[in-house]
């Protein structure tokens, strides 16, 4: 609950701001700060010796590969499509195309499941980013075919096709690894610190982000959407995630991999889907922030009572 109320308000006080300011300019610091305070403590434990699971882990590498890139992507197109809507049908497969998050590891770690196989799922789900960004970069050429155009501002609608899918890969992935390597190697303060202060580091992060990018003037164009259009997307990020506790639930071993596999289904990578979704917004139209949107109050609202669910099965298994 603490979490959800922290972003509403983050959301309320950016797009207050952003009425009131006419809105504020991108810049892809955004993307540095979300790189440094989000990835980069995921990475302090993770060793290169630990890629030796992956021949132990096989099946459960490839079970988040095929549910993951196939079967939730799958539905996620899929639920796009009935929404009539090209916007939350690019929405739902961006979120589709990005598995876990920056909270997944919290959710691992208190979970039962296994944290070093969690680890390595996450840094494949990243590794992934690049051929992502490129894949969604041509969606929406290939599907604007099956929709009515997006109704779109008066400004330049080029943002979302100039987005260089190297740039996120390279800020996101390799600067983070590369810092995590310096802090274990030199700033091992730095390393105790962040570990003792990661929920709030997280939280407060979290905040941020989604103050600023509500607060920016792409996202003034979310008072442009009509009721009808919110209430489609409600139901269909209702529909995806869904789709996705029920692949976690039934697909996954009620083991300590499975669990980790799990998580990598159950959640998403809102903050990031939030950023690239900012690139792509002028290209959409406004209806394409709504799923991103309400993926935070559905992720964030049920990730504890799975959790709970998930203790009790391997109570009763044990």
């Amino acid at each position: 609950m603490q979490q959800i109320l922290l972003v509403v308000a983050a959301i309320v006080l950016g797009l207050g701001t952003g009425y009131l300011t006419g809105g504020f300019a991108f810049s892809s610091l955004v993307c540095v700060v979300a790189g440094i305070f989000l990835v980069t403590p995921s990475l302090f434990k993770f060793q290169l010796s630990d890629m030796a699971l992956v021949k132990k882990q096989k099946h459960s590498i490839f079970a988040n590969l095929w549910i993951n890139y196939l079967l939730v992507t799958a539905a996620a197109l899929l639920i796009g499509y009935l929404s009539g809507d090209i916007g939350i049908a690019g929405a739902l497969l961006l979120l589709a195309l990005l598995p876990g998050g920056g909270m997944v590891m919290m959710w691992i770690k208190t979970s039962g499941a296994n944290p070093k196989l969690g680890f390595i799922i996450f840094m494949l789900n990243l590794a992934l980013l690049l051929p992502i960004t490129l894949i969604f970069g041509l969606y929406f050429d290939l599907a604007s075919g099956w929709f009515p155009a997006p109704v779109l501002g008066d400004g330049p609608v080029s943002t979302g096709r100039e987005i260089k899918p190297f740039a996120p890969f390279v800020i996101l992935i390799v600067i983070p690894f590369l810092l995590s390597r310096l802090a274990r190697a030199f700033l091992p303060g730095v390393m105790a610190f962040t570990e003792k202060h990661q929920p709030l580091i997280s939280k407060a992060t979290m905040f941020g982000i989604v103050f600023y990018l509500f607060s920016l003037t792409t996202s003034q164009l979310l008072f442009t959407v009509p009721v009808e259009a919110l209430l489609r997307a409600i139901v269909a990020t209702t529909a995806f995630y869904a789709v996705a506790f029920t692949a976690a639930r039934y697909l996954t071993d009620n083991d300590a991999e499975g669990r980790a596999v799990y998580w990598h289904i159950a959640t998403r990578y809102i903050t990031l889907a939030l950023i690239l979704a900012v690139f792509s917004i002028d290209t959409y139209g406004p209806t394409f922030i709504l799923p991103v949107m309400i993926a935070y109050f559905i992720q964030i609202g049920s990730a504890g009572m799975l959790r709970t669910r998930m203790l009790e099965r391997s109570k009763a298994a044990a």
